[in-house]
């Protein structure tokens, strides 16, 4: 009797994991926060749906958008000014709407620019630097991340690009967030550009071996970059890194999570109902989700609200 009552138990088990909804999140690149945030959002999750299997893969600001309106993701975590250009068919986007991104919640984090040199840089800022640097080692992320856009937008600001900078002898390493910060310890870059939740991992670790200094970008820039890409002014507050006794002004952009509209109500519904729920553990996850609240999650909202999201904030009170 034993042995049929334990028999029928792990068949019970198997059948209920067997039947779980796998879902695919594409976060951000590995060792970067958005991949940190998914790991321990997607806990929260499947800890209150026993239905719901999420898989953590990398992806990128820009990228992340497209791979949900493909159906290769049906979730993603974005940028908000990013994902809006993607929904309206503008700038890298042009022609193409992505009509099956609706958005979860907003606010998730900031995301500033970090543009970080070594402290023996001869450049002290990205405007000297992109004119008149020559044989110079620089880091950026891979293209179709939020990062390189951005700092594509900079090299337009100041009339230059990967081929001029080859040209003027400029070593150009595209990488993830830990290989950028393994090879900026190892001496093998002196300028890195990423965009990161405060505090980003990957800059407390390359600044904990070589000294560095957190690069606030020109005003002249900053202005530039509202007006042609609306994207937003913020800041690094003082000592949230090492030997960083000032303010860096730097550019910020909002993290959002959003899904595909092929996603049912019902489990986009249970997604955020588990994390509107448990959104005092978001800022133990990362330090940048600490003041999210699901009841401001989609009371800016720039793309359409998924209808699943849509149903839990309604109940809630939070929209009407």
């Amino acid at each position: 009797m034993k042995k049929s009552t334990s028999l029928l138990l792990s068949i019970c088990v198997s059948v209920s994991v067997a039947s779980a909804e796998t879902i695919e999140w594409t976060s951000g690149q590995l060792g970067g926060g958005w991949y940190t945030m998914a790991a321990g959002m997607s806990k929260i999750i499947e800890q209150n749906n026993k239905d719901i299997r999420l898989k953590i893969v990398p992806g990128g600001g820009t990228a992340n958008p497209s791979k949900v309106q493909k159906g290769r993701s049906l979730l993603g975590f974005g940028l908000d000014s990013i994902t809006f250009l993607a929904v309206n068919g503008k700038d890298i986007y042009k022609g193409k709407k992505h009509d099956k991104v609706a958005l979860i919640a907003g606010g998730l984090s900031d995301i500033m620019f970090h543009a970080v040199r070594s402290k023996d840089s001869k450049y002290t800022n990205v405007g000297d630097l992109l004119k008149y640097g020559k044989d110079q080692k620089i880091g950026i992320t891979k293209v179709g991340s939020s990062d390189e856009k951005i700092f594509s937008w900079i090299m337009k600001y100041y009339k230059t690009s990967y081929q001029d900078l080859k040209k003027r002898g400029f070593k150009v390493i595209h990488a993830n967030y830990s290989e950028i910060s393994s090879q900026y310890k190892d001496g093998l870059i002196d300028y890195t550009f990423m965009n990161l939740g405060m505090p980003g991992a990957s800059v407390i670790d390359m600044l904990l071996s070589r000294d560095g200094i957190i690069t606030s970008l020109p005003n002249d820039l900053m202005e530039n970059l509202r007006k042609e890409w609306g994207y937003n002014k913020g800041n690094i507050p003082k000592n949230m890194y090492k030997g960083q006794d000032y303010i860096a002004n730097t550019g910020n952009m909002s993290t959002i999570l959003f899904a595909s509209t092929s996603l049912s109500t019902n489990t986009v519904y249970n997604i955020t109902k588990a994390l509107c729920e448990n959104q005092s553990q978001l800022g133990n996850i990362h330090g940048s989700m600490k003041n999210f609240t699901c009841e401001n999650a989609v009371k800016n909202a720039n793309i359409p609200v998924h209808a699943g999201a849509m149903k839990y904030y309604k109940e809630m009170g939070f929209i009407k």
